[in-house]
C-alpha cells in the first residue's frame, strides 16, 4: 500500500513538472511572437524616466503633438502608424509607448492613473520642454486630462478618441478583482494566464468582432503588432494586465472635465455602441467640448480607417 508520504512526493513531482512545462511553452511563445520583428525601434529613441526606459519616435517640425495609444499591454506607439506622414507634415509628432507597453520598460508595478500622469507631466517636461497638444486614444484621454489640471502649463489641447465611460472610468476594485490581478502577478502561471489572453487567436478575435467596423479590413500587420507588444520583453505586459483587471487604473474625472483650462475635442468611431451616452456625459460637465464622428470605424479609427480619421481631425481642427 503506497503511504501518504509517496503520495506527497508524486504530485510534487507533477506539479513541479507541470510548472518546467509552462515556463518551457512561455519562453516558447515569447521567441516566437516576436520573430517578426514589427515593432524594430528604427529611428526611435528612450527617455530614461525614473520607472524605466520609455520608448518614443519623434518625427515631423511644427507645433508639438504628443500621440498616446490606450492602456493595453498589446498596443504601442504601431497604431498610429498610417497617420503619421499625414500628421507630421504641420507638426513634430511625440509617438510613446506608454509604461507597460510595447518597446517601453514593463516594471513589475501596479499601475494606476497618477503612475501615468507622473510620466507624462515628466516627459512633457524633459522631452517636448513646451506647452503640446495630445491626441490619446481611449483611456489615455484621461491621463492627458489629469495632466492638464495637474499643470496647466503642459497641455494646450487633448483630443480623446472614444474616451471611456465615466461609469466605467468611477469603478472601484473588489476582492475578486484583487485575486485576478494576484494570478496574473504570479511567476509561471501568471506568465501562462498572460499569453492564453494575449494568444494570437484571441487578439484576432477582437479585431474583428470588438475593434473594427468592417471586420473585413482586418490585417495581419495589425494583428502581428499587437502580438509582438504584448509579448516584448518576457511577457511582462503582464503586470499592466494585472492592474487592469484588478480594476487599480480607475479615476473619477468629473471635476477635472469641469476644470480642465485645456480645449477638449472628441473624435469617436462610428459603430462603437453607446458613444452617443458617452458624449453626453462629458458634455454635460463640460459645454466647451466638440464631439465628432468617424465614418465606419470603430475603436481603432486611426488603424481601420486612416483617411477618414484624418478627415475627422482637420474638421475638429485638431490638425
Amino acid at each position: 500500500m503506497v503511504s501518504m508520504k509517496e503520495h506527497i512526493k508524486t504530485l510534487l513531482k507533477l506539479d513541479i513538472l507541470a510548472l518546467c512545462t509552462m515556463h518551457i511553452a512561455n519562453r516558447v511563445i515569447t521567441s516566437f511572437s516576436t520573430s517578426k520583428n514589427m515593432l524594430k525601434p528604427g529611428v526611435g529613441k528612450y527617455y530614461k524616466w525614473k520607472y524605466g526606459d520609455i520608448f518614443y519616435q519623434k518625427i515631423g517640425e511644427g507645433t508639438p503633438i504628443v500621440l498616446l495609444h490606450d492602456v493595453n499591454p498589446a498596443e504601442s506607439g504601431y497604431v498610429w502608424f498610417d497617420v503619421v506622414e499625414s500628421l507630421s507634415k504641420n507638426h513634430t509628432l511625440y509617438i510613446v509607448d506608454l509604461p507597460g507597453c510595447g518597446r517601453s520598460a514593463k516594471p513589475n508595478t501596479t499601475y494606476t492613473n497618477y503612475f501615468y500622469v507622473l510620466f507624462l507631466s515628466s516627459f512633457i517636461k524633459k522631452v517636448v520642454k513646451r506647452k503640446t497638444d495630445v491626441i490619446a486614444d481611449g483611456y489615455s484621454s484621461s491621463i492627458a486630462l489629469m495632466v492638464s489640471v495637474l499643470d496647466a502649463s503642459l497641455i494646450h489641447q487633448i483630443t480623446a478618441i472614444n474616451p471611456q465611460s465615466l461609469g466605467n472610468l468611477g469603478r472601484t476594485e473588489s476582492r475578486r478583482s484583487r485575486i485576478g490581478k494576484l494570478l496574473l502577478s504570479l511567476p509561471v502561471l501568471g506568465t501562462s494566464l498572460y499569453n492564453i489572453e494575449m494568444s494570437r487567436r484571441n487578439l484576432d478575435y477582437r479585431f474583428t468582432e470588438d475593434y473594427l467596423y468592417n471586420p473585413f479590413r482586418s490585417n495581419n500587420r495589425f494583428i502581428d503588432a499587437f502580438y509582438e507588444g504584448a509579448h516584448y520583453h518576457e511577457c511582462a505586459g503582464k503586470y499592466l494586465l494585472a492592474s487592469i483587471k484588478g480594476i487599480y487604473l480607475t479615476v473619477n474625472i468629473q471635476k477635472a472635465l469641469k476644470k480642465t483650462q485645456a480645449g477638449f475635442t472628441i473624435l469617436y468611431g462610428e459603430g462603437v455602441e453607446h458613444s452617443s451616452d458617452i458624449i453626453r456625459e462629458y458634455t454635460t460637465l463640460n459645454n466647451n467640448i466638440q464631439a465628432y464622428p468617424v465614418a465606419k470605424t470603430k475603436y481603432l479609427p486611426m488603424m481601420e480607417f486612416p483617411k477618414s480619421f484624418l478627415n475627422a481631425a482637420e474638421k475638429a481642427g485638431v490638425i
